[in-house]
């Protein structure tokens, strides 16, 4: 049994209907590539890149050389390194304090040494939140947006303070 089309045949349908298709498969493959371009072409400027880690490293480090031997790390956003350096004489524990550091001030979106504070004044449940709540740690900030944080370990607290201080600074030159 055949169905009735009216004056059109089966074929005079199909046509159209795969032209419409095809026509549509297309402009959502030329949207998706200029979509895709455009991602990869527009860079945020709250990236911390590499280059700018190293830039507050070597700023960190230039302090640092005042005092003992240090570590220093700079992590992203989410606390994920991206670059870090221990000094000749540093002693092995710096490492993962400064990294901890670096990690706590961009989880807080605050310095360490405010959370020392804080911890200091009664609020001790941080001491056991896994967190390093030592001076040290500082968050960086572009355009008021944290995009990471920089966090030393050697000295004593003071000159921790000083080293991320100084490589903070580096980030606004």
């Amino acid at each position: 049994m055949k169905k009735y089309l009216g004056n059109l045949d089966s074929t005079a349908l199909a046509k159209p209907r795969r032209l419409a298709a095809v026509l549509a498969g297309s402009l959502s493959l030329a949207l998706a590539c200029v979509s895709q371009a455009d991602a990869q072409s527009a860079k945020p400027t709250t990236d911390l890149d590499v280059a700018t880690a190293h830039k507050i490293i070597t700023a960190a480090l230039a302090e640092a050389q005042k005092g003992p031997p240090s570590s220093v790390f700079v992590v992203d956003n989410s606390g994920t390194v991206v670059a870090a350096e221990r000094m000749d004489g540093a002693f092995p524990a710096s490492a993962r304090i400064a990294q901890g550091k670096a990690e706590t001030a961009a989880a807080f979106w605050q310095s360490t040494g405010n959370l020392e504070n804080a911890a200091n004044g009664g609020r001790q449940a941080l001491l056991s939140s896994g967190y390093v709540v030592l001076q040290g740690g500082i968050p960086l900030k572009i355009d008021g947006k944290v995009v990471g944080a920089v966090g030393v370990s050697g000295g004593n607290k003071d000159q921790d303070e000083a080293v991320a201080k100084a490589g903070a600074a580096a980030l606004g030159k």
